[in-house]
């Protein structure tokens, strides 16, 4: 059957998703019926056929699983395939309802195309099981009877009749019925095979997919279509399958195309009779994009975008689980914090561009002396860090001067110009007295501060009284110098426009973003100070300081209040959900008299979801009173749309790392275009972020994107500037 004739039963308590489900598979052709409970659903399928049912898992009153038990009573799974939708990947949930008889499962909110996919599998099926018995009375698995009857034990043989091997089904006879009995045109791959894995047939829409004509697959062994190295794998798979011809198989796996590109699928087995006499039906749902989707968000969630090293999320992870190893047996590693010598100046002399390559050279050469096994990590700013497992102090320290003399060595080319660089590297074993990730970075960060100390360019083995060292001779870099200017008020803060781009929109849109006047009055920019903020426990004291003068701002320029349409102000993960910050923000409304209702305040997804019920109590409060929340950088991480719904969110901002890249690349446009689509289904508004030219504009325009903001809008400006400039 094709979309426009399959009718399909969607069964979810959530109105929302309701709507959704409806109008996405409408505008692909299916006719949709829904049901907001089980009740309702065993009701609807009393009235009238249905060719396949979604079925929400957790309902309240009569859960989703019970629902497809009656349902499995009267209906076997190719007479009607039930999809299973479920909030979370909890495992034992899952394979509770593909044990109890459903087809497949879809992880809500979902991605439509995956949905698509999934349900094209299953009408595939389907419509093969429902031809083959046609062709051949070959019934699929024994139906069930109507409800309220006792189904009766029917023998093997009416099931999988026996018969001369002369008189067995004719394969030619059903190759000249292939049109119809495959449906070629349907958009999925559609193969038959026989117990010992020869393809029987093969629709034309995969013959095409995988680029070959006619009958060129015919009486082919299906092992020889996999990825070489996955063939072994295909094996045990069909091996298992043809063991339990009883339930639908899935998994996922690489096909090669006869060009010998490789494509990921996931392909659905169903097998029909049991020995040399079966038959695998087999779906291949192309799952490539969506697979290096994931890959790539997996790989943004663990690795520095500029250099391509690992994150401070995977070197802490790494280093708690090799501080329980040091903490149960006794075993040595080292843990370095490296600092770049003169990247401030090379930074401010020759712009972030040079600042930005000097990084990636940098993390080039350290690679390169590093052995395979450690784990080198960009924390912040310009410091890395290399977590050195099993090794004695003494090598490690051996190591760590082998790539001090490295660097020492380079010159940095930019512009005609050439630079020396040096490093500073603080390091500490990691032994059993080491109790805490924390106090591990802790430790290796006043050693590197204490390498700079005694004159740079060195490795400096943390000691007991480096504290008292560092601290004596006020280097504590960082710490000193906000704590400074915060005394000092050298704190600036500028604005960056946000721009409707699908409609007009009045009023000014932006966000406040915060600088800082170093000791020479040079502006320092927020990526240099605010990871030390975090660290040395100071990003609280920050965001009281933005929120009063943005506040104190916004009612000493009346006019501007006036034509303020949203302003939003960033929060830092240190201080986000708490409950001083949160009485802090209501006693300053209260005092300036902001609208609430212009105000957004700005949250990453990490810190939303690091504590999420107590994010979710601080966003209410403030939501109650009118103020607006955007979910900054959405999409860096792995499981952001399962977060997604259970935070009160306005308004997403799509992370730019993939903004960036939506002009060359279709990994980064279809993920714009999925974070996109989520936030409009969930009532919210969508902003990119990194507008860096008018092509990504339009292309970001023509994906549905409500807001732009980025140098393709405008630069940030002081608030002094932006006064002057607008009430000129």
């Amino acid at each position: 059957m094709s979309s426009h004739s399959a009718c399909v039963l969607a069964v979810d308590d959530n109105a929302t998703i309701r709507r959704a489900i409806a109008m996405r598979l409408s505008s692909k052709g299916y006719q949709v019926v829904t049901a907001e409970d089980g009740p309702q659903a065993l009701a609807a399928l009393e009235r009238q056929p249905f060719d396949l049912m979604l079925l929400d898992l957790q309902m309240p009153g009569m859960r989703g699983d019970e629902v497809l038990q009656t349902v499995r009573k009267q209906y076997s799974d190719t007479q009607l395939p039930v999809i299973m939708l479920t909030g979370s990947e909890e495992k034992q949930d899952i394979n509770r309802t593909l044990e109890l008889g459903a087809n497949d499962y879809v992880v809500k909110p979902g991605d439509l195309p995956i949905l698509l996919a999934r349900i094209h599998t299953q009408l595939a099926l389907k419509a093969a099981a429902d031809k083959l018995r046609e062709h051949e009375q070959y019934p699929l698995s024994m139906t069930a009877p109507p409800l309220g009857m006792t189904a009766a034990p029917i023998p093997i043989g009416e099931i999988v009749p026996e018969a001369p091997a002369t008189h067995r089904r004719d394969w030619s006879k059903l190759r000249r019925h292939s049109d119809t009995f495959l449906y070629d045109h349907l958009p999925i791959t559609c193969l038959t095979l026989n117990a010992n894995l020869q393809v029987l047939l093969a629709n034309r829409f995969g013959l095409e997919t995988f680029g070959y004509a006619g009958d060129e697959v015919q009486d082919h062994h299906v092992l020889d279509g996999y990825a070489q190295q996955d063939q072994a794998k295909a094996q045990e798979l069909f091996t298992t399958a043809l063991a339990e011809p009883d339930r639908l198989h899935f998994w996922e796996i690489r096909r090669r195309r006869k060009n010998g590109e490789l494509l990921w699928v996931r392909e659905t087995a169903r097998i029909m009779g049991s020995g040399q006499d079966a038959i695998i039906l087999l779906t291949c749902e192309d799952i490539d994009e969506a697979y290096k989707l994931s890959e790539r968000l997996n790989y943004h969630s663990s690795h520095d975008e500029l250099t391509g090293l690992a994150n401070r999320k995977v070197l802490e992870d790494r280093l708690r689980r090799v501080l329980e190893s040091a903490q149960s047996e006794d075993s040595r590693h080292a843990l370095a914090i490296i600092d770049i010598d003169q990247f401030r100046i090379i930074n401010d002399t020759c712009g972030h561009a040079a600042g930005d390559e000097l990084l990636r050279q940098i993390a080039r050469i350290l690679l390169t002396v590093i052995r395979k096994r450690d784990t080198l990590a960009r924390i912040g700013g310009d410091d890395f860090a290399l977590l050195i497992e099993d090794c004695p102090l003494p090598e490690a320290t051996t190591a760590l001067e082998a790539a001090r003399a490295a660097v020492e060595g380079f010159e940095f080319e930019w512009e005609d110009r050439d630079y020396r660089v040096s490093l500073s590297i603080g390091l500490v074993a990691l032994t059993n007295a080491c109790d805490s990730v924390a106090g591990a970075l802790s430790m290796a960060d006043t050693a590197c501060y204490a390498a700079k100390e005694v004159g740079r360019n060195r490795v400096h083995v943390y000691q007991p009284d480096d504290f008292r060292m560092v601290s004596r001779h006020g280097q504590m870099r960082w710490a000193t110098r906000i704590n400074d200017a915060l005394l000092e008020n050298r704190f600036e803060l500028c604005l960056q426009s946000i721009v409707p781009i699908q409609q007009d929109v009045p009023g000014d849109h932006y966000e406040i973003l915060i600088r800082m006047r170093d000791e020479r009055g040079q502006l320092v920019m927020p990526n240099e100070f605010l990871p030390a903020a975090e660290r040395y426990n100071l990003a609280g004291r920050i965001d009281r300081w933005v929120v009063s003068n943005a506040f104190e701002w916004l009612r000493t320029n009346p006019r501007l209040l006036d034509r303020l349409h949203v302003c939003a102000i960033n929060l830092s993960g240190q201080s986000f959900g708490s409950e001083e910050l949160l009485a802090f923000i209501l006693q300053r409304m209260g005092t300036y008299r902001i609208p609430p209702g212009k105000l957004c305040f700005e949250v990453t997804e990490t810190a939303a979801v690091a504590d999420i019920v107590q994010a979710g109590r601080f966003m209410q409060t403030l939501k109650a009173r009118g103020c607006l929340f955007a979910l900054d950088d959405f999409g860096s991480g792995f499981s952001s749309f399962g977060y997604l719904k259970n935070l009160p969110v306005d308004i997403l901002k799509i992370d730019g790392s993939f903004v960036r890249g939506i002009a060359n690349d279709v990994v980064d446009l279809a993920m714009v275009k999925s974070v996109n689509e989520i936030g409009h289904l969930m009532g919210m508004r969508t902003v990119a972020e990194f507008v860096e030219d008018e092509h990504v504009l339009g292309l970001l325009r023509e994906a549905g994107v409500d807001y732009a903001q980025g140098y393709a809008i405008g630069r940030p400006i002081l608030l002094s500037e932006f006064a002057q400039k607008t009430l000129r």
